[in-house]
């Protein structure tokens, strides 16, 4: 058996030491800046954060991360008033100058009950509510004893009802072809996350591409299909065209039926 690495510690720290190796790497990644670190830390104090905490399974160095992605990196923040956020950091190599086009996206699906709230934002960050479960695929591939396909059917149900909430608002997600690190759960809810990728310039597939992903394609889909008693792929294929050529209400319910969802 492999050994598995040694789990560091987190590593909690005030505002003002993230210009400091080796926090200063994750604040202006991918190189160290001490220049840009200064406007940084302006930011953050200018959106009431206190303290950052570096814990998670990715890794940069010894420090932890909520998550890693070509825009920005998440990491743990605290408030002035102990409030947990998760805070997005604009990758100093990113394709867009500021997280402003991002938060006003996600702000747009939250007005729709869709995504983790976003609180605040500056030019180089994000800030937003923390969820504290696991990623969808986890949950699927953990969840176990009576009650199982419930559970499950339940998770697929609220995505797919939160991507048909995008697709009516003509809000294209971008990234729902793979829902790893897309959707976390929190509190057995689903939460679509990360509208790095959203346009709204664009046909919508959030939909299509959210069941195509839990039913059919994805290293997830032979469970999920197993755990909901699906044997036959041809309905769920046939009522993904259907709603692809017209995204009525009749349409959508007929792929909600393909699982067992009865409205």
């Amino acid at each position: 058996m492999k050994p598995q690495p040694e789990r560091q510690p987190p590593e909690t720290v005030d505002v003002e030491q993230l210009d400091r190796m080796p926090y200063l790497t994750i604040l202006t990644y991918p190189r160290p800046n001490l220049r840009a670190a200064k406007s940084r830390i302006k930011q953050l104090k200018q959106l009431e954060v206190k303290k950052v905490t570096f814990e998670g399974r990715p890794r940069i160095g010894r420090l932890g991360l909520v998550g890693v992605g070509t825009v920005g990196l998440v990491v743990k923040a605290t408030g002035k008033d102990g409030k947990l956020f998760a805070l997005k950091i604009r990758r100093t190599d990113a394709n867009r100058d500021s997280m402003g086009e991002e938060f006003r996206l996600t702000r747009l699906a939250n007005r729709v009950g869709v995504g983790a709230e976003a609180v605040r934002q500056s030019k180089d960050f994000m800030l937003m509510q923390y969820l504290r479960g696991p990623e969808l695929e986890d949950y699927v591939e953990g969840a176990s004893g009576k009650g199982t396909a419930k559970k499950v059917r339940e998770a697929a149900h609220s995505v797919l009802n939160q991507c048909r909430k995008l697709d009516l608002i003509g809000l294209d997600h971008g990234e729902l072809s793979n829902l790893r690190k897309h959707v976390i759960m929190d509190d057995g809810r689903p939460y679509i996350i990360d509208f790095e990728s959203a346009s709204q310039k664009r046909a919508v597939r959030n939909v299509t591409s959210a069941a195509q992903h839990l039913f059919v394609g994805s290293s997830l889909s032979p469970r999920v299909r197993r755990l909901l008693s699906i044997r036959d792929l041809a309905p769920i294929l046939e009522s993904l065209r259907r709603y692809k050529k017209d995204m009525s209400d009749e349409n959508y319910v007929r792929i909600l039926a393909t699982f067992g969802v009865v409205i």
